[in-house]
């Protein structure tokens, strides 16, 4: 039985990238030409029976196992995939299931779970075990991939899951172009020491890439990041690895850190300040307390189509709610601006959902790292409430030490400690429903030592370090 999931028609520009194909079956990558053959342009989209049959192409269906449902998921309704997915499962009994996630017009495997084994009898680990799983490995990439993008991988880099299942052997295959690395673009298999296939995933852009022949200078590149990264000082949790056994012990630090929006990239084309996700740098908003705010005004009627609240609305009655709720402790809360996710107002009511407008926690005035809690509001009636049914509570923070550096201190120790500079394609993730899936851009960064700045004292605090430490045999 299919379940379809559909959110909004196709977007013209995903209908242009899904360069469709006279769909032919074939065991191997190598045997399936048809598969690839962008030329044939057509729209269709696979039925369900022919994604089964694909699937069973790429790893036949164990013995004892019952089909249960095909899933067609949309466009804009798949993240790492924006250009749809078949998800089809399969089941034996009440725990084991085998899970395949398709390309919706080319039936390209793009995942494999097989919950069974995963659970089987664990096995020592050995290297004549951690051989056999990587020629089965590789073996099984050659069967799925065809030589054209298998000429685009890196050798695997290799790893040995420890968990209560069978030993478990993984193998991660970097995609390159033009012997430029692509920043999330993969290909990871997961096999047991007796050869079996555990699970599989590809993450592969498959548009057009930017001009690699138009990038500007290194010396200019590096020009351009030393003088407007700006990372952002928050009081963030120590990792775990980073923690000691004492109880009393403060969890938290103050750092400067990169957070998603903060300009850390540059376009290598056009010379643009970029964040982590790839998309235009915004200038920086001072973060205001409730305290300094004024008291909000909670709306009464909604302004919108048929007496709707519209979001502004929304926002004004959230902060109320919080101003009111939290009225000691308003110099400690902000609201974020912007908000994280903006729904349409259509799209509420159509799922019947509520506005939710995000507020966090300071500490000093300075930010605190996911500390974060949302309200809701009705578009209906206006009305405010947590959405999480525990108690809002602020994050326990002892910190007397009056010292801050700049943030001119911190880059400059930042910078020492990432001389390196990085060229890669970096897609931003997501979905545009007027544009589709966004494409990707060439950028800059300066790469080293993974680890933060301390707020207080300038110096750097090497995460690297500390995880080579207390993972030491």
């Amino acid at each position: 039985m299919i379940q379809k999931q559909s959110y909004r028609k196709f977007a013209s520009a995903i209908v242009s990238l899904l360069l469709g194909v006279f769909l032919a079956y074939g065991i191997t990558a190598e045997r399936t030409p048809l598969l690839y053959a962008a030329e044939q342009k057509s729209e269709r989209i696979i039925t369900e029976d022919e994604a089964i049959h694909f699937a069973k192409k790429w790893l036949p269906i164990p013995a004892g196992y019952t089909y249960g449902y095909g899933n067609y998921v949309e466009p804009d309704g798949e993240i790492e995939t924006p250009y749809g997915a078949w998800y089809l499962y399969w089941s034996k009994g009440d725990q084991d299931s085998i899970i395949y996630k398709l390309h919706p017009v080319t039936g390209q495997l793009l995942r494999y779970f097989n919950q069974n084994q995963a659970s089987a009898t664990p096995a020592p680990v050995n290297a004549d075990r951690q051989r056999v799983a990587r020629e089965r490995a590789n073996q099984f990439l050659a069967h799925v991939i065809p030589p054209e993008e298998r000429s685009k991988l890196t050798a695997p880099s290799e790893s040995i899951v420890k968990s209560d299942s069978p030993e478990t052997y993984r193998f991660v295959y970097k995609r390159i172009e033009n012997s430029i690395p692509f920043d999330g673009n993969y290909i990871v298999i997961s096999a047991s020491g007796d050869g079996k296939i555990l699970s599989f995933k590809r993450l592969w852009y498959e548009g057009e890439l930017p001009d690699a022949s138009r990038v500007i200078s290194e010396a200019k590149a590096r020009e351009l990041l030393q003088q407007n990264t700006e990372p952002t000082l928050i009081y963030r949790d120590k990792p775990e690895y980073f923690k000691s056994d004492s109880s009393n012990e403060q969890k938290y630090m103050l750092v400067y850190e990169y957070q998603r929006k903060d300009p850390q990239l540059v376009d290598a084309i056009t010379g643009e300040m970029v964040d982590a996700n790839a998309e235009p740098a915004k200038p920086k908003k001072t973060i205001n307390s409730l305290k300094a705010m004024a008291p909000a005004v909670p709306p009464n009627t909604g302004s919108g189509e048929d007496g709707v609240f519209t979001r502004e609305q929304a926002e004004a009655s959230a902060l109320h709610f919080v101003q009111k709720t939290f009225s000691a402790q308003l110099e400690n809360l902000y609201m974020l601006n912007p908000q994280p996710y903006e729904w349409s107002t259509s799209d509420l009511l159509a799922h019947r959902m509520s506005y939710e407008v995000h507020f966090g926690w300071l500490k000093n005035g300075i930010p605190v790292k996911d500390a974060t809690f949302q309200v809701r509001v009705s578009p209906r009636k206006g009305s405010a409430s947590f959405v999480d049914k525990e108690p809002v509570q602020p994050p326990v923070i002892v910190d007397n030490d009056s010292r801050r550096v700049d943030v001119a201190t911190a880059k400059k120790t930042e910078q020492a400690m990432n001389p390196v500079l990085k060229l890669y394609y970096k897609q931003p993730f997501g979905f545009d429903e007027e544009t589709g899936e966004p494409k990707p851009i060439l950028v800059y960064s300066l790469t080293g030592d993974g680890g933060v700045v301390d707020g207080h004292t300038g110096k750097w605090i090497s995460f690297d370090q500390m995880w080579e430490e207390r993972t030491k045999p």
